[in-house]
């Protein structure tokens, strides 16, 4: 059958069975009778339209593109044929937009009431404010509260059941002071930094999150716009909701691109996406530890899970008896059985250096460097997994406390709770290679590709003044001296040992 042949819906129409089943999306056919024992939302989501237009309910699922992705090009059938028991594209959105703002009304014509008209009582409405208005990560936070859905609010916002991982995220960073010198020649300041080979032009980056098309309909696409005008690295989500091709096209070129990666516990899907991204230019694999298993987010467990699927790693939202967790639902793909031994495994099969994401002690920081990572981020997934788990601020000066050493064969990277360019200076000046900014950059999103810029505008802005309040006029000359750590420093950990409990298990863990 010729490619690019034109078939009517009656033709199609006769292709309905499990056996010979082809849909018609955006007016382009396609033989998914091979697709559907491994589509991710099983095979009754597409026999429901088998043989008919379902261009309508896979919008309302997937992002533009992921069929061309997934497909192979060879089931392509053809086009399809306008049909006069349907209404044009153009039509069909006109109408659309006019169901959303529908028209008052036309009242007849009568004489003026001799009754005074009491003011209805309205409820008051928010007003999205300019990009311009907005002057912190705060700020943009405060207008994806209002703006985004109850679930990608949910999801985004939410964080391990009493979420003190992710409220001591930001404060503990926020109990250091700074240090600064006087009377230093400071006008003008450098921000770049060379983040894992990458040029940047500062010392922050845009952190993985999933499913970024749940705050604007560009999602991901609009961050990479965004990044490359900025000149910032981008570290894409296994769970990003456009296919990384179209991510990694979405920029400019030459532009780097991380990629974070959940291990699938179907290893050949892994080592696909592995070759995939090194045939696409990206510059190193993020892997995430520190999730085997999501953590209980119950802002998110409450509310319905929206139907939603991922491009990259095909992870579906839905729901069951515990919730609607997207967090946990999307996560089921993800390999609990990853250990020490593998990091060799992804570094052959991609080529790429390997970043450990969600290194938590300077014990594993140690085992990361003898296993081949060319770096480590401390993080604890923004306070969504373990509930519990100490702020990333404190793994880092763990690491100078136990294992100072590592900083001269690691590159040490670190994120949570980092929402101010001079939260960023004092991990800098601590020996941090870079600080991952995640949330700030999903709720930016309500703004799209612009609002992706004017935050790292902000966040630049911040941390240029901190530099030149501090005394430094190049990021690479902060220094510990520039910080006071001792509020916190009896928080840091002396390693696996306690100073008193004498205590020890039976069994060996």
């Amino acid at each position: 059958m010729e490619a690019r042949q034109t078939l009517s819906l009656d033709e199609i129409q006769k292709h309905n069975r499990p056996d010979d089943c082809w849909v018609a999306i955006e007016e382009k056919i396609w033989d998914v009778t091979e697709f559907l024992d491994i589509h991710p939302g099983g095979a009754e989501a597409i026999l429901k339209y088998a043989g008919n237009d379902a261009t309508q309910a896979y919008n309302e699922v997937h992002a533009p593109g992921m069929l061309e992705e997934t497909l192979a090009a060879d089931k392509f059938i053809g086009d399809l044929l306008p049909s006069n028991d349907m209404p044009p594209k153009s039509t069909i959105i006109e109408a659309a937009a006019a169901e959303a703002s529908p028209q008052p009304p036309l009242l007849p014509q009568h004489q003026p009431s001799t009754q005074a008209q009491q003011p209805a009582s309205l409820p008051l409405v928010y007003q999205k404010p300019p990009l311009h208005a907005l002057i912190s990560a705060a700020d943009f936070q405060t207008v994806a509260s209002h703006t985004l859905t109850p679930k990608a609010w949910a999801f985004y916002s939410s964080a391990a059941t009493d979420l003190i991982t992710h409220t001591q995220n930001k404060a503990l960073t926020r109990r250091i002071m700074f240090r600064p010198r006087i009377l230093k020649d400071v006008a003008h300041v450098s921000t770049s930094r060379t983040i894992l080979g990458c040029s940047s032009s500062t010392p922050f980056f845009i952190s993985p999150a999933a499913m970024a098309r749940l705050a604007h309909p560009s999602g991901e696409l609009a961050l990479a716009r965004g990044a490359a005008a900025e000149g910032i690295v981008q570290c894409i989500s296994s769970n990003a909701s456009y296919p990384l091709s179209a991510i990694v096209d979405a920029g400019v070129t030459d532009q780097p691109f991380f990629l974070q990666l959940y291990v699938n516990s179907d290893r050949a899907k892994t080592a696909e996406l592995l070759r995939k991204a090194a045939s696409l230019g990206i510059k190193g694999v993020f892997v995430t530890v520190d999730a085997p298993v999501p953590g209980k987010r119950e802002a998110d467990e409450r509310i319905a899970a929206e139907a939603v699927v991922s491009a990259i790693s095909g992870a579906v939202a839905s729901n069951d008896k515990k919730g609607g967790g997207m967090g946990r639902l999307m996560a089921q793909y993800v390999e609990k059985r990853l250990v020490w031994q593998d990091i060799a495994w992804i570094k052959e099969v991609s080529g790429l250096p390997v970043v450990l994401k969600g290194v938590q002690s300077a014990a594993d920081a140690v085992l990361a460097c003898e296993y081949g990572a060319k770096g480590v981020m401390l993080s604890n997934h923004g306070g969504r997994s373990l509930d519990g788990a100490q702020p990333s601020i404190l793994v880092l000066l763990e690491l100078h406390r136990i294992c100072p050493e590592i900083f001269d064969k690691l590159e040490i990277y670190v994120d949570g709770g980092f929402e101010r360019g001079s939260d960023i200076l004092k991990a800098v000046a601590l020996g941090a290679t870079a600080v991952g900014v995640g949330r700030p950059y999903l709720y930016s999103l309500t703004y799209g590709e612009e609002g992706v810029e004017h935050l790292t505008q902000v966040l630049k802005d911040e941390l240029e003044t901190s530099m030149r309040l501090c005394g430094i006029t190049d990021i690479d000359d902060a220094h510990p001296g520039l910080v006071n750590t001792q509020d916190i420093d009896h928080l840091v950990a002396n390693g696996e040992s306690h100073d008193w409990i004498r205590w020890r298990p039976r069994a060996k863990i």
